[in-house]
């Protein structure tokens, strides 16, 4: 049964959820609209508890002051963030925030929730801190190495992990190329790593996590700077030749990826600066100088300040994010805890739509 809009008094709102067929009484001309639409959402919704998720991006937008800065400082999307909190009111029934030209602010209601959630959170922690101290608590060093894209996004979220959840786990981690990283897990030099188109051997593990989409990357306000550009959504690979490209060298697999596919359409790219560094190129990029290739998670940041732009390649780039480790008989309580961490937070940064691409691992 469908419930009106109009100001629910309890008696009222439990008839209504009962499936009782008495009217409301007449709206008053002043009611709230606000008011109106929670009592709707109180009608409509499930019974049910509040998502500790949900309660998060309320205290990150509270304590931020706007979705935006939590967004950038939590590594979170903006819309992700948006509907997290909506979510939450609308379990609540009540308006926790409202927004203005300067960011949010924060309702009654909002800031009781928010001074309330710092003891949930604390006795959320005192949980998982007595679980640890009844079980066989990993402890070890543990040796990570991922490529500097990925290391950028992933590195202080594992690393803050880590930390917290398992203090007796030395963490290690190493940043370099894809094909030297290779060598390192074959060698048996790491223990756990993120690497782009592994491989395939018999002395190694790899499992595929994420197949991401490679874009042409361009500072926004350079654009017309490059006519073959124009105000495409999508750039033809056949047109790549007509832009200067900065890019890594030859023992990055992104560079194989890119001149394998441009040897298969006989094709010889515009190899403006060849540059071993993200920092360093994405700066050349907002220069000016050139345009480069990267996933999504590489320019996050970039794209979300309007610095950068992402711009999708017909027929569709992509190469597959995979974790390698040795082969061992038991890799070890320590190294599973991380294990279990890398595929967590490359969970959350899908769920908060960071990451882009088709996820492999369940």
């Amino acid at each position: 049964m469908r419930c009106n809009d109009r100001p629910l008094r309890k008696s009222h709102l439990h008839r209504c959820r009962a499936g009782g067929h008495r009217r409301l009484p007449p709206r008053r001309k002043d009611a709230d609209r606000s008011n109106r639409v929670l009592a709707r959402r109180r009608c409509a919704r499930r019974d049910g508890g509040v998502n500790i998720d949900d309660l998060k991006a309320f205290v990150w937008v509270a304590e931020a002051g706007g979705f935006s800065r939590a967004s950038a400082e939590q590594r979170v999307a903006q819309s992700a963030l948006s509907r997290r909190v909506a979510r939450l009111e609308s379990e609540l029934g009540i308006r926790l925030v409202k927004r203005d030209g300067r960011g949010v602010r924060l309702t009654d209601q909002g800031n009781l929730l928010l001074e309330r959630s710092g003891g949930i959170f604390a006795e959320i922690d005192a949980v998982k801190r007595q679980m640890v101290e009844h079980s066989d608590e990993p402890r070890g060093e543990v040796t990570l190495a991922m490529p500097p894209t990925t290391a950028q996004v992933l590195a202080p979220l594992i690393a803050m992990e880590v930390t917290e959840r398992f203090p007796e786990v030395h963490l290690r981690m190493l940043e370099g190329f894809s094909g030297a990283i290779h060598n390192l897990v074959v060698s048996g030099r790491v223990d756990l790593a993120l690497l782009y188109e592994p491989e395939e051997r018999s002395d190694i593990s790899i499992t595929p996590l994420i197949n991401e989409p490679v874009y042409l990357i361009v500072a926004k306000d350079r654009r017309s700077a490059f006519p073959v550009l124009n105000e495409r959504k999508v750039v033809r690979f056949s047109d790549l030749p007509k832009l200067p490209l900065i890019l890594p060298s030859k023992s990055h697999s992104i560079r194989s990826l890119i001149e394998r596919q441009a040897i298969e359409r006989r094709l010889k790219l515009n190899l403006a600066f060849e540059v071993d560094g993200i920092r360093a190129t994405k700066a050349m990029v907002q220069a000016g100088l050139g345009c480069t290739m990267f996933s999504y998670a590489a320019v996050y940041e970039d794209v979300n300040a309007g610095r950068l732009e992402v711009i999708e390649t017909m027929p569709r780039l992509s190469w597959t994010l995979s974790l390698g480790e040795p082969k061992r008989e038991d890799s070890g309580r320590a190294v599973q805890a991380v294990r279990g961490v890398i595929l967590e937070k490359l969970q959350a940064l899908k769920d908060g739509g960071y990451w882009r691409g088709r996820f492999l691992f369940r």
